[in-house]
């Protein structure tokens, strides 16, 4: 039941998230120009802030050696669903101009913004420095086939993007600098690091305003009239964790490792997908209506997916 509440709690906070986002859009409070600047400051400083923040943490050699071992499940697991997202995007026959977004909300789960506060309600707060490592593997891909396949079927499908920009990001440099002070043990003054968690603190709601102004001018009728978005869900919510479950079983010992891996690969779609869709000339429309479908969807798995690993 613990994580039953949990979930519920936490999806209140963005759904209002979101409403605030589709009210302020409506009411032309803001415009086209403020939510393409929005999404700048995401990426350059938001999203950046919080993940050096991430690894602000001490360890032990114990602790390293499980973390880089949930590290390399995670990518296992995504490019399992990689493969997953690919297969089943041409089977569905999903169109060109939505296929990049779609994989993207197969493959990737709300794991940061939403996994977090889940994982450590559950599973306590030992749960999130393996968090941060599975959290590592989302990045690995995110920043790179996740750019790259949104903007490959996207609006820029005409366009080369060079790898050199997709690895030399404000992200990536972030993750590199926190992975370094992490291993050295480098800790930021105070002062210095209250901004820095200040700032990484704003992705969440920032991200879902966002997706809230995405949703302006789509009847919320045709926003669960969709067939794609119960097709999403499906696969992101319920076959996905649970092929990691019995997969992961027959090789996790560790309990805390094995919860961290399928609570992780459980959660709704990553706000992320709607945040680059924009970016990058995807379907952003589409992307935001998977991320509020399986939100929504999600109180129900998560607390029985939560009472499985157990």
């Amino acid at each position: 039941m613990t994580a039953f509440f949990t979930v519920m709690d936490k999806l209140i906070t963005l759904f209002l998230y979101i409403l605030v986002g589709y009210a302020i859009r409506k009411k032309n409070f803001v415009d086209d120009k403020f939510e393409g600047g929005l999404i700048k400051f995401l990426m350059s400083v938001a999203l950046p802030a919080l993940v050096i923040n991430t690894f602000q943490t001490s360890y032990t050699p114990e602790l390293l050696k499980r973390g880089a071992m949930i590290y390399a499940l995670s990518l296992v697991v995504y490019v399992f669903s990689i493969v997953l997202a690919v297969l089943s995007g041409k089977a569905l026959k999903i169109d060109k101009k939505s296929l990049g977004v779609w994989i993207f909300a197969v493959v990737f789960p709300n794991h940061c913004f939403m996994g977090w506060p889940v994982m450590s309600a559950v599973f306590g707060d030992d749960a999130l420095f393996y968090a941060a490592f599975a959290n590592l593997g989302f990045s690995t891909f995110v920043y790179t086939y996740g750019v790259y396949i949104i903007s490959k079927s996207g609006e820029k499908s005409g366009e080369k993007l060079p790898i050199k920009s997709m690895l030399v990001t404000p992200i990536n440099i972030s993750i590199l600098i926190g992975i370094v002070m992490f291993v050295t043990r480098i800790s930021l003054p105070s002062s210095i690091g209250n901004a820095v968690s200040g700032l990484g603190n704003v992705t969440t709601p920032l991200a879902m305003i966002y997706c809230g102004m995405l949703l302006n001018g789509n009847k919320i009728s045709s926003v669960f009239g969709d067939w794609r978005v119960y097709a999403v869900s499906a696969i992101r919510l319920v076959i996905i964790p649970i092929l990691v479950l019995a997969v992961a079983k027959v090789f996790v010992s560790d309990y805390m490792v094995l919860a961290v891996l399928v609570i992780g690969h459980s959660m709704p779609v990553a706000g992320f997908c709607a945040l680059f869709a924009g970016q990058y000339g995807g379907d952003a429309v589409l992307a935001s209506k998977f991320i509020f479908v399986s939100t929504l969807l999600c109180i129900i798995t998560i607390p029985v997916l939560a009472m499985m690993v157990s």
